[in-house]
């Protein structure tokens, strides 16, 4: 990308030329790199940033080139009627030579190979940020165009000015400034002229480039300079200094909070990998957590510049709710700093912070369990979000489960799988859960009516995820997960009296069950004698290796095309009804009214399950009739 140079003489401007591919880049960055206009501010005050850290850098070495009196800042002055911006720097500047490279040569960064020289502590410690080079063209976007006049600190070479209108071509010449660094005169457009507004800029600064470095100042309305940004960002901080109400108000005031947050995680890491992180566990859920547009609560800064809102790619999924800010010291970004590059670097943040949240939320745990509680009832569908997505944290998720229980009084009594564990019968091998819409259903299901008669707790799983999960857990401390309502029920040492029954029942009601299944051919898979129920007279039975009734209804609400699987119906033989229904066969196997009561005990079943008969006027008609046979008319 050379220049063609037009004119020699350094009494007159040179006027160079961008070639052609040049022109074609220059064009594309100032209309396609950002999607923001406002970006031009953030990019020019941290180019200033990089100029300052340049000068305070050298002077470690050369102590001339900053005078111990001297404040080094960045000072904004804005022009509404001549629509003109000037944001200077008195950093260390450049010569004729290194602004035609640096800025004469689009794509070149004198940042990055400043960057490039240095090794070891040196390069740590420079703490440049502009390393693409292609930022100060931005500024192209709202200006028609642009002055610079800068002088480079500790050389004898007259100041310079450089100007162009961003299109085909810029003149450079010698200028005069008393003092080193850099001054730029931004010229708007006439649509661009807000830009030129005192609240535009202090909004702009204070969204982007609050927490600088250095001191950013800007006249106030009785035209003294005042500092417009922070300077030093309150997770720069230690711990130590900060209170708990300030780190509340920086909760409500710069990420949006409500309430106090349940848990604040500060942290610093340092070494290879340097970042610093301030995150907070809210108190409540936003409204948008299921949503399908929902945002992730962290925003990321590199060396204290605001790079962008809702970075999902530093978090999972499964931890959208938590808020806060990660400072990276070395992330790189793409050349629009709007979009992360997959990095390594991105990988091992993410995996440090996922791990300090999961072990924050066991200790709440293990410590604060009313607070767990509530974190619990708002976040808890989300958590489990994690064992479908995150193989690699499997376990530590797995402690933080909660669900329902048969133990619990009420939906806020919950269990872990680990204090399930604890309280199982010694004689009990598995973890048996029950899913359904909620807990009113599931609590009465006849599929629980066996594990209550022998005291073996069931979980209650009722959160719209749990069905997809189960695989997922599979089992935990060596114990299964098992369905009470799906397979053939078998509780091992626990049903040793059962067993022996059961077979007996089997036997006595082998023909009932088969005319009964060629009654239910179209509804049913299979019919049979069950030892799971102790007041019901039947229940409906998922197959073990089909999807199950709740899964079906589940897939039906979004959209998806099911074939329905065909349940088993399972038939308590010590049940008054069935005793009855089976004397009656015995009787006469062609009994009119037989029909009608297993097809009434059929739909009794389903509507059991939570679900709807397949034809509720057929089931009213069977009702009514049933009432006047036992009324009497």
């Amino acid at each position: 990308m050379a220049e063609t140079e037009t004119a020699t003489s350094t009494n007159e401007p040179q006027k160079m030329e961008f070639q052609t591919e040049a022109r074609q880049l220059l064009h594309l960055m100032i209309h396609a790199l950002y999607s923001h206009k406002e970006v031009f501010v953030r990019e020019l005050v941290s180019n200033a940033s990089d100029a300052l850290d340049k000068l305070r850098f050298e002077a470690l070495t050369n102590p001339s080139l900053l005078s111990s009196d001297t404040e080094l800042a960045i000072r904004i002055k804005l022009d509404k009627t001549a629509k003109t911006i000037t944001i200077s720097d008195n950093g260390i500047g450049m010569t004729r030579q290194e602004v035609i490279e640096n800025i004469g040569t689009i794509a070149r960064s004198g940042s990055k190979a400043f960057l490039e020289k240095m090794t070891g502590d040196q390069k740590a410690d420079s703490n440049l940020i502009g390393q693409f080079g292609v930022g100060f063209y931005s500024v192209f976007m709202v200006a028609s165009s642009v002055k610079l006049v800068t002088k480079r600190a500790g050389s004898d070479e007259p100041a310079v000015v450089w100007e162009s209108s961003g299109e085909s071509s810029f003149t450079i010449n010698d200028a005069e400034k008393a003092s080193s660094g850099t001054d730029i005169v931004i010229y708007l457009k006439e649509d661009e002229s807000t830009y030129a507004e005192d609240w535009q800029i202090r909004s702009l600064i204070k969204k982007y480039s609050d927490f600088i470095a250095f001191p950013i100042y800007l006249p106030n309305d009785k035209g003294a300079d005042e500092i417009i940004n922070q300077t030093k960002p309150i997770w720069k901080r230690p711990a130590s200094e900060i209170t708990s109400e300030q780190y509340e108000e920086f909760f409500h005031q710069a990420l949006g909070g409500f309430d106090k947050p349940l848990a604040t995680l500060h942290s610093q890491a340092e070494g290879i990998m340097e970042y610093s992180s301030l995150l907070f566990i809210p108190e409540k859920a936003p409204f948008d957590l299921f949503s399908m547009e929902r945002k992730h609560g962290v925003k990321l800064y590199v060396k204290r510049v605001f790079i962008m809102d809702n970075c999902k790619e530093l978090l999972p999924d499964y931890l959208r709710f938590v808020r806060g800010i990660i400072d990276s010291e070395d992330l790189p970004l793409n050349v629009s700093r709007e979009i992360l590059q997959k990095n390594p670097v991105i990988d091992k943040i993410r995996k440090a912070i996922v791990s300090k949240i999961l072990g924050r939320l066991k200790e709440m745990a293990e410590t604060e369990p009313d607070n767990y509680k509530k974190f619990w009832q708002n976040f808890g569908p989300v958590i489990k979000e994690g064992l479908h997505t995150d193989y690699e944290n499997k376990e530590k998720l797995l402690e933080l489960l909660r669900f329902q229980s048969s133990n619990g009084a009420t939906s806020e009594d919950t269990v872990s799988l680990k204090q399930y564990v604890e309280r199982m019968r010694t004689d009990q091998k598995d973890i048996y859960y029950i899913i359904g819409e909620n807990r009113s259903i599931v609590e009465k299901s006849p599929h629980l009516e066996v594990f209550k008669s022998k005291s073996i707790e069931v979980l209650y799983m009722v959160d719209p995820i749990d069905e997809f999960i189960v695989p997922d857990i599979y089992n935990y401390d060596g114990k299964q997960l098992k369905s009470v309502t799906q397979g053939n029920l078998d509780l091992g040492d626990l049903a040793k009296e059962e067993k022996s029954a059961i077979k007996k029942a089997e036997s006595k009601f082998k023909k009932l069950s088969e005319r009964i299944k060629n009654i239910l051919a179209d509804s049913v898979k299979e019919v049979r004698v069950t030892t799971r129920l102790t007041d019901s007279p039947a229940c409906l039975v998922t197959d073990e290796n089909e999807m199950s009734s709740h899964m079906e209804k589940m897939m039906k609400a979004m959209g998806q095309e099911v074939t329905k699987a065909k349940p088993i119906l399972e038939i308590n033989p010590e049940h008054s009804i069935l005793a009855n229904m089976n004397a009656r066969y015995e009787k006469d196997p062609k009994d009119e009214d037989l029909e009608d009561w297993v097809k009434l005990l059929f739909d009794q079943a389903t509507i059991a399950e939570g679900q709807m008969v397949a034809d509720p006027l057929a089931y009213s008609k069977r009702v009514n009739k049933l009432l006047s046979q036992v009324s009497g008319q």
